[in-house]
């Protein structure tokens, strides 16, 4: 099989199993709205990344079929970077998993504040407040490089972007207003979507002088 035909496989594969897995979770896992305490409301970013979404299904679809067709999008990546992209995808589903099963029966399918929730600060929680987000931008992300095709890429970047920045905005705040300081703590100790790198720094004192 070419090389080419290799990424024309893997690309939709990729996306089945991610719908796949996010359909497990919300088959099994979702809660009722008896357990809800506080939920996000859709806005205009969710409807933006929906749209995007749907484009970029599309354009999945025609390049597994013809790839020339999205050929004016098509992008001069080397072969490495290409399986780098494949590399990123799988980084993303490990991370996604791992905080799946660390948040257990916190887990929610959207931002919302449950009935007896718990912090989680275990796992990759430990060092990044939403590594789920963190896996989404990763697979989904991916398939910029997988493709070599700006328009696959940018519509699932994009969607992923927009709900990614929308959700943490809510859950943040979520977080703040029903756990106070012990979450406030906790986001001093972790980043957002990255550990957290503590730069040290020292100061030279001069003599004299201001």
């Amino acid at each position: 099989m070419e090389t080419e035909s290799i990424f024309r496989v893997l690309l939709p594969l990729l996306i089945i199993a991610f719908a796949l897995h996010r359909g497990y979770y919300v088959k099994n896992h979702s809660k009722s709205e008896d357990a809800t305490l506080k939920k996000r409301e859709e806005g205009l970013a969710s409807k933006l990344a929906g749209l995007l979404g749907m484009v970029g299904f599309v354009s999945i679809i025609l390049f597994a079929v013809n790839p020339n067709w999205l050929a004016v999008a098509s992008l001069s990546l080397p072969l490495w970077a290409r399986w780098a992209g494949v590399g990123m995808a799988l980084i993303g589903f490990t991370l996604l998993q791992w905080a799946q099963v660390t948040l257990g029966k916190s887990w929610s399918d959207q931002p919302r504040m449950m009935k007896e929730q718990t912090l989680i600060t275990s796992g990759p929680y430990r060092t990044i407040r939403h590594p789920i987000y963190t896996a989404f931008l990763l697979i989904l992300g991916s398939t910029l490089f997988i493709s070599s095709n700006w328009l696959i890429g940018l519509s699932w970047a994009g969607m992923t972007l927009l709900e990614v920045a929308s959700r943490i905005r809510f859950e943040e705040s979520l977080m703040i207003e029903y756990f106070g300081d012990q979450y406030r703590e906790y986001m001093k100790r972790t980043g957002r979507l990255l550990p957290r790198i503590n730069i040290v720094t020292t100061s030279v004192v001069k003599p004299g002088g201001d």
